[in-house]
């Protein structure tokens, strides 16, 4: 049974004739002749009774008009439930960040991402970054936030952070001289130099090299334990700036001009995800905006 046909069903038993309720319907009047006749039809009765071009009410119409009338309420109720259901469904995102990121201001950005959005259920995982793009193939994660640029032609990587290196030491450790090339000389000979944990370290070292002499590496495969050490004053290390902004601002640790060479090979932050998704295109605004 056509919804249409009980629509025009209460709208001839309410307007009286064919003509009036096909101008109230904006359709022909042959057209609410078939609606009607379609309607009998289904239902084996006759519900109007049609004298020449006078049209009548049978007494199984007039019967059936309030249960028509209620079938029409009851379909337009539920189209405003489920559109209410619907305006009120959470949109279910996942991320997964690189450990390396856990110091940084992203933590606040999806926070502040999280509260300014209530349709959106957001979950957060910590991951090592060799297994990211395999998370987004899989989908067991919608975004991935890392130091790495995808080699996916499945998927899609943007930069959203580009950070000069810097060359940080605790502010427990006394310098000795007036000049950086002084102070630079007095850390190296004096204190290790924690790498290992980011590929930038390697040409920034063999820079440094040439000019200083560095007496003693140690390697460190995890970022947060080496901003841990060398915050106690056990070495100094070489970090990206915006996984050091808090110690910085802080008083923790202190930075040394290197040159131009910390900009030269800066640390980059990439967002990835499947190509093609609009899904989250609100999230993928918003995180472009706070990073410009």
């Amino acid at each position: 049974m056509d919804l249409k046909w009980l629509k025009t069903f209460v709208t001839v038993y309410e307007e009286g004739n064919f003509r009036a309720a096909a101008e109230k319907l904006f359709i022909s009047q042959p057209s609410i002749t078939v609606h009607i006749k379609a309607l009998e039809e289904a239902l084996q009765v006759a519900l109007f009774q049609r004298e020449h071009t006078k049209v009548s009410v049978t007494t199984v119409g007039e019967h059936y008009y309030p249960i028509a009338k209620k079938i029409l309420a009851q379909v337009e109720a539920s189209k405003t439930e489920i559109r209410t259901v619907a305006s009120n469904q959470k949109t279910r995102l996942v991320i997964a960040l690189s450990s390396a990121l856990i110091s940084t201001d992203l933590l606040k950005v999806i926070h502040d991402f999280i509260e300014s959005h209530p349709n959106y259920e957001v979950e957060m995982m910590m991951q090592d970054g060799n297994y990211l793009d395999g998370l987004l193939k899989s989908q067991q994660v919608d975004v991935v936030i890392s130091l790495q640029k995808t080699k996916s032609k499945d998927l899609h990587s943007e930069r959203l952070i580009r950070s000069p290196m810097k060359l940080v030491y605790s502010t427990k450790l006394p310098l000795e001289g007036h000049h950086y090339d002084q102070q630079l000389k007095w850390l190296f000979e004096n204190y290790p130099l924690y790498m290992g944990y980011l590929d930038e370290h390697a040409p920034i070292v063999e820079s440094l090299e040439s000019e200083y002499f560095v007496r003693r590496y140690n390697k460190v495969h995890d970022s947060i334990f080496a901003i841990k050490l060398i915050s106690e004053g056990l070495g100094i290390g070489l970090l990206p700036e915006f996984q050091i902004k808090t110690e910085i601002a802080e008083g923790k640790l202190k930075v040394l001009d290197i040159g131009t060479i910390a900009s030269i090979y800066s640390v980059d932050i990439y967002m990835s995800h499947l190509r093609n998704q609009v899904k989250w295109s609100e999230f993928f605004s918003y995180l472009r905006e706070r990073f410009g």
